[in-house]
């Protein structure tokens, strides 16, 4: 017996489910806080690679503009429309090319409205990605 009056080992006995519940409190946060952590990670890995796709994207349309420009400027008129090739993945199309004369003094020519549109990918899905170009060129 204790000089408490009771027996000694009464007290650790009382106490040994606090630590299990302790353990258990630590292992759920932990948990919880590695899942928060994974999932924190796929998000910004998915936003950073639609960003880079959104960037490959605008210059896939960028090219489709040049090509539509050379085109123009080597026929003196507008492509067939709709026009559509593929580039490292991105189908590239030419929606428009309305060709408007112009006449200053005495001089003609024409000015073209072109619109191009780069897209990866199909409409809906998490990876789809477009970007659309409109310019005016004047031929040559």
């Amino acid at each position: 017996m204790s000089r408490w009056g009771g027996n000694a080992m009464q007290g650790s006995v009382g106490q040994r489910g606090f630590s299990l519940i302790s353990t258990l409190f630590i292992l759920v946060v932990l948990a919880a806080l590695g899942g928060y952590m994974v999932r924190l990670n796929v998000a910004q890995q998915t936003t950073t690679t639609l960003s880079l796709q959104s960037v490959r994207a605008w210059y896939a349309a960028a090219s489709g503009l040049e090509w539509a420009v050379y085109q123009i400027n080597t026929g003196s008129s507008c492509p067939a429309v709709p026009s559509s090739f593929t580039a490292e993945g991105f189908t590239i199309s030419m929606t428009a090319c309305t060709p408007y004369p112009v006449t200053e003094g005495a001089t003609g020519y024409n000015l073209y409205d072109v619109q191009v549109e780069a897209s990866r990918g199909s409409f809906g899905s998490t990876d789809y990605v477009s970007r659309r170009l409109r310019a005016t060129v004047t031929g040559s």
